[in-house]
């Protein structure tokens, strides 16, 4: 979200939080992004000072047509993406993964970091993912619980917004994080605001990639998995999202408010995200980088104004008028085997 722009399917979370040129969330930033290089994860190296400004990037909002056309493919398209590979992916090492639908331990290869509470609200926060703009209010606060849970707390107005980014980077790994995903009032089952889990290169957006683990998409409150990379002028995305020219398959349940654990493997390559133990969704292609990207922890009470309307299709409908909370117990990285 935070280095990304806004757009529908599987909206860019990196123009949501700074990508002028990224493409997360769907905020767009003029300035630089502010992650920085590295491999894997790396205590050594920090946020640039720059404070991106996060606008709504001016994509285009699917015709009735195009919503026809995707849900036509919808129906007719297989499980698999297609023209792409559902066989084992190699690592940049020249490590052969595991084949989609492998169980998470097959993955899992020397714990690189175990962090919770304080360790994780010391990372960099909201002011560097969203700053305040007409369209979002970066008054969202970090903190930690009675549990020593991390707490991400929206205050409720349009807008609000709140964010956690990781210090180092992360490639050629497991990343698994015990969530929290607050309901909206009023309407179970679904998940308040644009809540997300996500990892991307602000700064080399979208050439490095971005991996939408988790984006509860504010048009129709449906979380997707979603990849973009490419170029400004011509990204790529693939997502579960209906509105995709490239659909990827959705193996298991999707996620609900509440408690759930959730695993991203990310490699040159290949991606798989699955929840609470089981795959939702897996991607086999050249286009998946496999580059050091950041982790971005981010939640945004989407605002009903007529230009972000005008972006996403319609008004969000799951922005809560009312604070809510989104919360990390703890978050472990398992180096590839």
């Amino acid at each position: 979200m935070r280095a990304r722009s806004v757009r529908w399917p599987g909206l860019a979370l990196t123009a949501l939080l700074a990508c002028g040129a990224a493409g997360c969330a769907s905020l767009s930033s003029s300035n630089s992004a502010v992650v920085p290089d590295g491999d894997a994860m790396s205590s050594t190296s920090s946020v640039p000072p720059s404070v991106p400004v996060i606008t709504m990037p001016a994509t285009t909002t699917p015709t009735a047509k195009a919503k026809a056309k995707a849900t036509a493919a919808k129906a007719t398209t297989a499980t698999t993406p297609a023209s792409e590979e559902t066989q084992g992916a190699v690592h940049s090492s020249g490590i052969t993964l595991p084949g989609a639908g492998s169980p998470l331990s097959d993955y899992r290869g020397t714990l690189l970091v175990d962090e919770s509470g304080a360790q994780l609200a010391s990372w960099n926060q909201t002011s560097s993912y969203c700053p305040t703009t007409p369209t979002v209010i970066g008054d969202g606060t970090v903190g930690t619980d009675s549990s020593g849970d991390v707490t991400l707390k929206t205050t409720g107005k349009a807008g609000s917004c709140v964010a956690l980014i990781s210090p180092g980077m992360y490639s050629s790994e497991v990343i698994e994080a015990d969530l929290y995903f607050p309901e909206l009032p009023g309407k179970p089952g679904t998940i308040a605001n644009w809540t997300s889990f996500w990892l991307t290169d602000s700064k080399a957006w979208p050439a490095d990639g971005e991996l939408d683990g988790v984006e509860v998409e504010p048009v129709d409150a449906t979380n997707a998995v979603t990849w973009h990379s490419g170029t400004s002028a011509a990204q790529f995305t693939a997502s579960t999202s209906t509105f995709s020219d490239v659909r990827l398959p959705v193996n298991g349940a999707n996620l609900t408010p509440g408690w759930h654990t959730v695993d991203l493997v990310y490699a040159k390559g290949f991606f798989a995200v699955y929840y609470d133990g089981a795959e939702f969704t897996s991607y086999t292609s050249s286009n998946v980088t496999g580059d050091p990207l950041n982790l971005y922890i981010t939640m945004v009470s989407t605002p009903a104004t007529s230009a972000v309307e005008a972006q996403i299709g319609s008004p969000p409908i799951n922005s809560d008028s009312s604070p809510a909370t989104f919360t990390v117990r703890d978050l472990k990285v398992w180096k590839l085997p």
